[in-house]
């Protein structure tokens, strides 16, 4: 993803106070209805995992990365990004370049923009996250995830992360590291 230039992630980080200041001491916030599907295709198996439990589930490749972290293809708002399978991290999380880029592009905005919120980050540190919803993510190419609350962080070698916002819509998630899938069960 390029960098959309200084003005922009200004007048983005801009927002953050603009936005901080106006939230604090209230709680004025939208709810946010989660909601996935399976996007159909015949091409796609669903594999079975036992008769017993009558679980189906959607694999996805992925790749792995700096040793063991798990990148998945993605699309936000239909632009394709690859993310990190993080079950640890609360909130997906996308950097203001990805933000602006989609607001660029009219795929995010003000109307998706929630309010501000303090994050920690996985060293400890905590910062300041502009929290919005993200209409759609696709995961692999057929699962789809709509209406994500996800943080867009300042940093912008921060990675980008597939979190517990996305990951608690499904059953269950597991990783097959023999088949380097990430199965999805709904």
């Amino acid at each position: 993803m390029k960098n959309c230039g200084i003005f922009s992630i200004n007048n983005l980080i801009a927002l953050f106070v603009i936005i901080s200041a106006s939230f604090s001491g209230c709680n004025n916030h939208k709810t946010v209805d989660y909601s996935w599907d399976i996007i159909e295709d015949e091409d796609v198996e669903y594999e079975e995992l036992s008769e017993s439990f009558g679980q189906n589930y959607i694999a996805v490749p992925y790749t792995e990365m700096y040793g063991n972290t798990i990148m998945l293809p993605v699309k936000i708002n239909g632009v394709g990004l690859d993310m990190i399978f993080d079950t640890g991290a609360s909130s997906t999380c996308i950097t203001v370049a990805e933000a602006q880029y989609l607001y660029d592009k009219g795929l995010l905005s003000e109307d998706d923009i929630l309010d501000v919120q303090a994050y920690q980050t996985a060293d400890g540190n905590i910062s300041v996250g502009l929290r919005v919803v993200l209409m759609e993510i696709v995961i692999g190419e057929n699962i789809c995830v709509n209406n994500v609350e996800a943080l867009v962080v300042e940093d912008q070698q921060a990675p980008l992360l597939l979190g517990q916002s996305v990951l608690r819509n499904f059953k269950e998630v597991s990783v097959d590291r023999e088949n380097n899938v990430v199965k999805f069960y709904n």
